[in-house]
């Protein structure tokens, strides 16, 4: 997807006041000076409930050419999904992290330090990037179902703030005394699985909670989605996430099973909630897909 970035001049900016207990807004004054420097026209326009950021995306898509998600990973999934969902000439998207664990702003190789990222978003580097689909709705980071739910529903938020990325695995280790095995079926050209499983994940960014816990060479631009399934968690799982040590070939046949597909048929018994960028909207089953280069998006400081 071919852009001239001589041509982008009007950026509307959908900020998140809250998230991140207000990060983004004591830097604020500084982010607008530095985005004015590269842009003729900055709109902001502040969400103050679920939902309204999208609504935005739809009223403002045909009069701008940069949609920019200002605030963490619940804003960037809300605003990416609106864009993604316009058919004819959407905007460019662009990511001002500001909450706990931004994991897709870093796969895209944004400065965490809001004024920083805006001046990356001045340079308009821009990149065709990989999202994922599933039954109609999309996501640009990773897909999950088991435990990876429970961890996310079982966050405390003063813990999330105070621990930030390690409260992710904090909140895993306690779900170890209460999870449950579930049935489920994967079918895909390159895999298939049919028994009790702990947790399933297709991703397509390399980071969870802030750091690359199962699989830090993720490429956005393969037009593949790396998946992970775990058949029964144990505490030496914990360690070997926090020691980025999943992604070791070695370990397959231990209860981890590792592939690549651009296409999972999923089942489940009894049906599992999605976790879906931290989104718990949908249940099981469902059919994952990636879609290739399928967003165009301002990147900072990587190389695909």
């Amino acid at each position: 997807m071919n852009m001239n970035p001589s041509s982008l001049k009007r950026v509307s900016i959908i900020l998140n006041p809250t998230a991140g207990q207000g990060r983004l807004s004591n830097q604020w004054n500084d982010v607008l000076t530095e985005l004015k420097k590269g842009y003729e026209d900055v709109q902001v326009y502040e969400t103050t409930a679920p939902g309204e950021g999208a609504s935005f995306v739809k009223q403002l898509h045909q009069n701008t050419d940069l949609i920019i998600a200002a605030g963490g990973d619940g804003t960037v999934h809300e605003i990416a999904h609106a864009v993604l969902s316009i058919k004819d000439n959407p905007p460019a998207f662009g990511i001002l992290p500001g909450g706990t664990c931004n994991d897709f702003s870093r796969a895209l190789g944004m400065n965490q330090n809001p004024v920083k990222a805006a001046a990356q978003l001045c340079e308009k580097k821009f990149q065709s990037i990989d999202v994922g689909e599933f039954n109609g709705h999309f996501f640009t980071n990773f897909w999950g179902i088991g435990l990876i739910t429970h961890v996310s529903e079982s966050i405390d938020p003063d813990t999330k703030e105070k621990f930030g990325r390690l409260s992710y695995y904090l909140s895993a280790a306690k779900s170890f005394q209460t999870w449950e095995p579930f049935e489920i079926s994967i079918e895909s050209k390159e895999f298939q699985f049919h028994g009790n499983a702990a947790m399933f994940l297709a991703v397509n960014g390399p980071f969870t909670g802030g750091i690359r816990p199962f699989f830090p060479d993720t490429d956005i631009q393969d037009g593949m989605l790396d998946c992970l399934l775990i058949e029964e968690p144990s505490i030496s799982f914990i360690w070997d996430v926090l020691q980025n040590r999943l992604s070791d070939t070695s370990r397959e046949g231990q209860g981890y099973h590792y592939f690549q597909s651009s296409e999972i048929h999923i089942k489940t018994a009894p049906q599992q909630l999605i976790d879906c960028d931290g989104e718990r909207e949908h249940k099981t089953p469902a059919v994952v897909k990636c879609l290739k280069e399928r967003l165009n998006a301002v990147i900072g400081d990587v190389s695909f």
